[in-house]
């Protein structure tokens, strides 16, 4: 009977934590949420860049698309900003068709970017 009650002391002395093993366990947890705050900030950042990189090709298929709806002998070269994104299209005359370069100007990643888009729009 003595060795029964021994037992169930010695396991109740040994069961929680010690302050050494809630130290270790703290400091495990911290370098995981720092890790995880770290990676939310990258991808925020990345998806706001692809966010300004389709708004950049949008305006250059707007651009294309308002060119194909004019008769060739009104497309003129050009720039403007449409929707805080600075525009440039060239145009260069062929025998059949327009060969037309979109250049749109655009801020990533808080640096400034250039993207170039080319289409021919026949005539």
């Amino acid at each position: 009977m003595r060795q029964r009650s021994l037992s169930t002391k010695a396991l109740r002395a040994r069961a929680g934590f010690t302050l050494a093993e809630l130290l270790v366990a703290l400091m495990v947890f911290s370098v995981g949420a720092l890790a995880m705050v770290a990676t939310s900030a990258n991808v925020m950042t990345l998806i706001t860049s692809s966010k300004n990189r389709t708004l950049a090709a949008a305006v250059a298929e707007a651009r294309f698309e308002r060119l194909r709806s004019q008769p060739c002998s009104a497309h003129r070269s050009d720039s403007t900003t449409t929707r805080g994104i600075g525009e440039v299209w060239t145009v260069v005359n062929l025998a059949r068709a327009d060969d037309v370069t979109v250049r749109v100007n655009f801020i990533s990643n808080r640096r400034p970017q250039t993207r170039l888009y080319r289409s021919f729009i026949t005539c």
